[in-house]
């Protein structure tokens, strides 16, 4: 009997193994597969149950008629219509395009809003002739350019409801050119407030606050975390112009009283917990066009990291993985949140947390998750910043109600109330009353201890961004002459 080749011999054991490896890289992929998918579908009957919703479409806001509609204005369909048609939408309320501007007021860094340098740059950049008698007066003037714009505003904002025609349905590619557009008018109606202080006409301080302040509402119904990030940065702009006038005392008890209404209709955790469930049907709806198609990764997230090349290649059962971490991560961070007490609980754990994944292996494992959820944390805190400065200005305009009538600040907080506030909030990180004191130049000290709960005397690192501060503080510049 003749003998095969010992080269047959040893091709056909190779090829038997490559068989091999090949069965069970398969055999592993369908497991995974079905181990994740069995996970996500156990949690996704779970969620259903407690009434949460999964799909991205069921956030996305129902179209609203013209009539009751406060993006149904010329200038919001002038951007849209650029933004459809590929162009870059002109920016109506620029006073010089590409040029820098002065800052305006600023609570973290104690910055008030210099007048005189705002005229400055408005005479460099030819926006007015020359320097009048009055700081305040020019700049007014320079402003009367985008009043029938800011009129526009002010007509829409009586409108019940908003509804930008963005195509949502675009996901995380899906344009916002309103959002630019919505702070650079606040900023004007920002620097507006300002000068109408300085000029001492509060009504019509409280007015551009007011119009200011409704910009930052507009979007509440967004199901994007940017817009609820541009929310937070328009309210922070208009109470930085309260604070601002408040230092100055520049305000009447009047507007006070009106800005304080203003302010405790508002709701940061309810804003929170919808801005996540947002990121959640987001983040599904992504997860699962990779899962249909990977190739649609790039066209979903962009080629981020050059994951795209891996994805393709990437166990299916994994990525219901990464979908099911999601979810509960945000289940875990929602639980946190407690807006019918107006309360923050940190000490709640957050074990599903990206931070927990410490090794390579866990990381590949959950690779889009890790990837999706990193700010997330982060977001958390600047929604209870927002929270928290609400709830400060709210007292601050109570505690100047009491120095105008009483002439100077309390003792104690607990004396606004029922007077000057129907009710005193509680610090949103722990439910305390909010720390107090009186300083010796006649001023005051107002802040939160911030989520870390320790006091740490209200003092502000100017080195550090607000969301990394320890203390969240309300206090003015010293007065010169100092305060009676």
């Amino acid at each position: 009997m003749t003998k095969a080749p010992s080269g047959n011999r040893r091709s056909r054991v190779l090829a038997l193994c490559i068989a091999g490896l090949i069965g069970m890289v398969v055999a592993f992929f369908e497991v995974e597969l079905m181990r994740g998918r069995g996970a996500w579908r156990d949690y996704e009957r779970e969620a259903l149950g407690r009434g949460v919703r999964l799909k991205f479409s069921d956030y996305i806001p129902p179209p609203i008629p013209d009539a009751e509609n406060f993006a149904s204005t010329p200038i919001f369909d002038a951007i849209f219509q650029a933004s459809d048609a590929g162009q870059t939408p002109v920016n109506p309320f620029t006073f010089v395009q590409y040029v820098s501007e002065p800052k305006l007021s600023d609570l973290w860094s104690q910055r008030q809003t210099d007048l005189s340098v705002w005229r400055q740059f408005l005479v460099k950049e030819k926006v007015l002739p020359k320097a009048g008698e009055n700081e305040a007066a020019d700049v007014l003037l320079a402003l009367q350019r985008f009043d029938p714009l800011l009129l526009e505003l002010r007509e829409a904002g009586k409108r019940p409801h908003c509804r930008f025609p963005v195509h949502w349905e675009k996901l995380f590619n899906a344009s916002l050119p309103h959002l630019g557009t919505l702070q650079t008018a606040a900023d004007r109606f920002a620097l507006r407030l300002s000068a109408h202080l300085s000029l001492g006409d509060s009504p019509a301080a409280y007015q551009d606050f007011h119009d200011g302040l409704r910009l930052a509402t507009a979007t509440r119904e967004e199901p994007s975390i940017i817009s609820g990030l541009v929310r937070l940065s328009i309210e922070a702009k208009m109470l930085n112009c309260v604070w601002d006038g408040l230092g100055k005392r520049q305000w009447a008890a009047p507007e006070l009283q009106q800005i304080e209404a203003d302010l405790s209709g508002l709701d940061w955790l309810s804003d929170y917990v919808f801005s996540m469930n947002c990121q959640r049907g987001s983040s599904n709806e992504i997860m699962d066009t990779i899962i249909r198609d990977p190739s649609a990764y790039s066209q979903t997230l962009g080629n981020l990291s050059g994951m795209e090349r891996y994805v393709r290649v990437y166990p299916t059962g994994w990525i219901y993985q990464s979908k099911l971490r999601n979810n509960r991560f945000l289940d875990e961070l929602i639980a946190r949140m407690e807006p019918g007490q107006h309360r923050f609980f940190g000490q709640r754990p957050v074990p599903s947390s990206a931070a927990n994944l410490v090794s390579v292996p866990q990381r590949i494992h959950y690779l889009l998750f890790f990837f999706m959820s990193g700010p997330l944390e982060s977001i958390e805190t600047k929604y209870l910043q927002g929270a928290t400065m609400t709830d400060e200005a709210r007292i601050a305009c109570a505690l100047e109600c009491f120095r105008q009538k009483k002439g100077a600040y309390p003792e104690s907080l607990a004396e606004l109330a029922p007077e000057f506030i129907a009710e005193l909030p509680a610090e949103v990180v722990n439910g305390e009353p909010y720390r107090y004191r009186r300083t010796k130049d006649g001023l005051f000290l107002l802040y939160s201890v911030g989520t870390d709960l320790r006091d740490d005397g209200g003092v502000v690192n100017p080195a550090l961004r607000p969301y990394k501060q320890a203390d969240w503080i309300w206090s003015y510049p010293p007065q010169h002459p100092p305060a009676p």
